[in-house]
């Protein structure tokens, strides 16, 4: 959240082209008790969308290392590798530090998925938690873990085409607790934090659940998504923002 007060030199630093690495701990609305303050709702659009800055959001352990990687690579460009305090699940043996430097890349395959679950930093054990439920309801479902959205770019189309499955028709849906925008360009529905409110001061496990972060919330919102999509009533194209509260 601190970083929202370091943005003009952050900015500067991507301007110049210097290799910075900004290590940022307090990205998540797990961070609980210390409220709205710290709880960046709006900041990783903003770096997300500042020009030659790698923004990455690593999952676990593994993929912290693999945002290392990525970041001493990066010889011209500010790194800032975003992580939350509070303790996250290691998905090793699905996570992959190397597999970070793609951007996204799947980490539960599906045959003919009927949906694509992204997951995102410190949310993505709750992303493959919610696959897991939809496929005991009887879905398809591939996981993808998504750290950097800039790292994704520079991939191949045949690359992203792969991944998202998105020339398919086949739906992707992303747990974030942020604001969703720009999730639209790669995604059909976002579990994510309404962009008209602020976090709230709560434990961490309570402030998920407040804002519908659990599997049994997300979960029902999704499959409430497909089957509206299914029914015409959301057509294809129409991102939507699967909120719990406003």
């Amino acid at each position: 959240m601190f970083y929202l007060y370091a943005a003009p030199a952050v900015r500067m630093g991507a301007l110049q082209h210097l290799q910075v690495i900004h290590a940022a701990t307090h990205d998540s609305i797990g961070m609980g008790e210390d409220g709205p303050t710290h709880q960046p709702i709006e900041l990783a659009a903003l770096y997300r969308a500042m020009p030659n800055l790698l923004y990455i959001r690593p999952g676990d352990s593994e993929e912290t290392a693999g945002a290392w990687l990525a970041a001493i690579k990066a010889k011209s460009t500010p790194s800032i590798i975003s992580t939350s305090r509070h303790a996250v699940r290691q998905l090793t043996p699905k996570t992959n530090r190397h597999n970070v430097s793609k951007g996204a890349y799947v980490i539960e395959e599906e045959a003919d998925p009927e949906v694509v679950m992204i997951g995102v930093g410190a949310e993505l054990s709750l992303a493959v938690d919610v696959a897991a439920e939809l496929r005991n309801q009887g879905l398809r479902v591939r996981t993808v873990s998504f750290p950097s959205q800039r790292l994704f770019e520079k991939q191949s189309l045949e690359y992203k085409r792969s991944t998202l499955q998105r020339g398919s028709g086949t739906p992707a849906v992303v747990i974030e607790p942020y604001a969703a925008n720009g999730w639209e360009r790669y995604a059909d529905a976002a579990v994510c934090m309404s962009v008209n409110r602020f976090g709230k001061s709560l434990p961490g496990t309570v402030a998920y659940e407040y804002f519908g972060f659990t599997v049994s919330s997300a979960s029902t919102k999704v499959k409430a998504f497909l089957d509206r999509r299914k029914s015409g009533e959301i057509l294809p194209g129409e991102f939507c923002e699967l909120v719990e509260r406003e």
